[in-house]
């Protein structure tokens, strides 16, 4: 395990205390609306797992879920709570075969890896034909603001930050392999601004059309599926 799995280890629970709950549940309304129609049929590897907020909402939509993280305690902590298979697993180097999954979901994740263009490779490799992908990470565009954030002490997390833009999250998708079906996003401002939350969720109703502008994009993407002969 590498360097990030244990920082997110020794995190422990405190990262679900240094968390925003809006912040994991606009994410969570994202994902759903991008979420394919026939999810409930899917079999889902969620990488990055981390303390499972995403896991537990996961769950019920999908046919089965399997679990992964760089840290084997937080995957195998989620994996046993809420009674699902887990695996300690980098994000840019997965380790299952290729085509295991007909659904694969990562939120927040691959910023924290040293290559997120290969993490969305890895996750497009292990995607059967006909599979889907949703991913959300940070947009680049804001990372002045992390910077920013760290230097004034007001950001608690630390670790590896690799932020891309959403074009080239959706040009490392095309290159492995997938079709881009939808680039959406959420935040269009910090929520921490006296009165944000009553007025971000109404322009994240918006956001295939602002995400290049939003704190967060999201990103679904299919795998061709195999043609009939």
């Amino acid at each position: 395990m590498g360097e990030g799995g244990y920082y997110f280890e020794r995190l422990g629970e405190d990262f679900d205390r240094l968390m925003s709950d809006y912040d994991v549940e606009r994410r969570i309304a994202l994902i759903r609306r991008l979420l394919p129609a026939d999810a409930i049929r899917r079999r889902c590897l969620e990488v990055g797992s981390g303390t499972g907020r995403i896991s537990r909402e996961l769950k019920p939509l999908v046919a089965e879920l399997v679990v992964s993280d760089v840290s084997a305690q937080l995957a195998r902590t989620v994996g046993e709570k809420l009674g699902v298979s887990w695996r300690q697993a980098d994000a840019c180097r997965l380790g299952f075969p290729d085509a295991s999954f007909d659904l694969v979901v990562s939120s927040e994740c691959i910023e924290h890896t040293p290559d997120p263009r290969l993490a969305l490779r890895e996750m497009a490799r292990v995607l059967l034909p006909g599979g889907a992908l949703v991913v959300t990470s940070p947009n680049k565009l804001w990372f002045p603001v992390l910077q920013l954030s760290l230097l004034l002490g007001i950001r608690k997390f630390e670790g590896p930050e690799s932020w891309l833009f959403p074009w080239q999250a959706a040009a490392a998708l095309r290159v492995s392999g997938l079709r881009v079906l939808r680039v959406s996003g959420c935040h269009l401002f910090p929520w921490q601004i006296p009165g944000a939350k009553r007025v971000l969720p109404v322009l994240d109703r918006i956001g295939d059309r602002l995400y290049p502008l939003m704190i967060n994009f999201a990103i679904a993407a299919v795998r061709a599926a195999v043609a009939r002969s």
